[in-house]
């Protein structure tokens, strides 16, 4: 039996800035405040897609949106008035440790797990890993600038 998503597919992009057709989570399976997990479908005709495979330049993309969805449902879930007055937009500014163990194939289902290590100003810190089923895929640790600019 599937498990209840705290984000549907339909509704992301109330969660992250992208926008198909560069949209690579399909929804978050769990949050709290230390950690969360997204999910994604890896589907024929990504734009991170070759040869029937993702890419690592999509893995880590999918690490980044994971990421994103995280910060985007934490922000849903403050009073209003508590935080900004809209999500903060992220961007990646450093990438530690990346490593692959496999390429997912087209169709393969995708739980990755976002822990939080550091916060300090407007640089989170990150672990990204990535599973299919039990066994890892990839891992890395990101280092995610919040913008307080608007967007």
């Amino acid at each position: 039996m599937a498990q209840k998503l705290l984000i549907e597919r339909a509704d992301v992009t109330r969660f992250i800035p992208q926008r198909e057709p560069i949209v690579m989570v399909h929804g978050l399976l769990r949050h709290n405040s230390r950690a969360s997990r997204a999910e994604f479908v890896v589907e024929e005709g990504n734009l991170f897609v070759r040869d029937g495979r993702l890419l690592p330049s999509g893995l880590i993309e999918h690490i980044a949106q994971s990421s994103a969805i995280r910060a985007g449902y934490a922000y849903a879930l403050m009073p209003i008035g508590a935080g900004p007055s809209r999500p903060p937009l992220g961007f990646i500014a450093a990438l530690k440790e990346f490593e692959v163990h496999a390429l997912p194939v087209v169709g393969q289902v995708l739980h990755t797990t976002i822990t939080e290590l550091n916060v300090i100003g407007n640089m989170t810190v990150i672990l990204g890993e990535v599973f299919s089923g039990d066994i890892l895929l990839a891992s890395c640790e990101m280092k995610v600038f919040l913008s307080d600019a608007p967007h």
